[in-house]
């Protein structure tokens, strides 16, 4: 558990990395996906809600630095997207493959209007409107990614928890 705890923080920069850098050229259907989004997710359904708030933090913190939105907003949407996944998971328990995909399409929408409030608190101005056409296209691109990188997310735990002696052989 100590070098899933380690190696965490360190996969979440990259990670927020990548998404600084391909948000602005990587579309998909019109919509840009939120790579971050969609992994912070994934860690939540597969390792728990800590290391998904460290996902949602240091990864959106990273992002919010190499990208143009104000400063914090990125992290504060993945931790209440976080937090919401994590507290849906309950209810969920008889659907584990679909709830990913389900959680990503949710979250996808509550990131997408968190930052539209921050933007609009910090631009001021008047209401440009929602688009909810390009709201719920970008929640379906980050849910059929959620979709795609589940199942080998998920093979990744099932293998650490069906070898526990190769953990206990790193550390020494």
């Amino acid at each position: 558990m100590a070098s899933i705890n380690r190696l965490s923080p360190i996969l979440a920069i990259a990670v927020g990395v990548l998404h600084a850098g391909l948000a602005a050229v990587l579309t998909v259907v019109d919509v840009k996906p939120n790579l971050l989004l969609v992994a912070t997710v994934i860690v939540v359904a597969s390792w728990g809600p800590v290391h998904g708030a460290t996902w949602a933090f240091v990864g959106g913190l990273t992002a919010n630095v190499l990208g143009g939105e104000p400063m914090g907003s990125v992290p504060l949407t993945l931790l209440v997207v976080a937090a919401l996944t994590a507290g849906a998971a309950p209810a969920f328990t008889r659907l584990p493959l679909l709830y990913p995909v389900i959680a990503a399409f949710a979250g996808s929408i509550v990131a997408d209007l968190g930052m539209l409030l921050i933007l609009q608190l910090f631009e001021g101005g008047e209401w440009r409107g929602l688009q909810l056409g390009l709201l719920l296209g970008a929640a379906a691109v980050n849910a059929g990614l959620a979709a795609l990188l589940f199942i080998p997310a998920r093979s990744l735990v099932r293998r650490r928890e069906l070898a526990p002696h190769v953990v206990s052989r790193w550390r020494t």
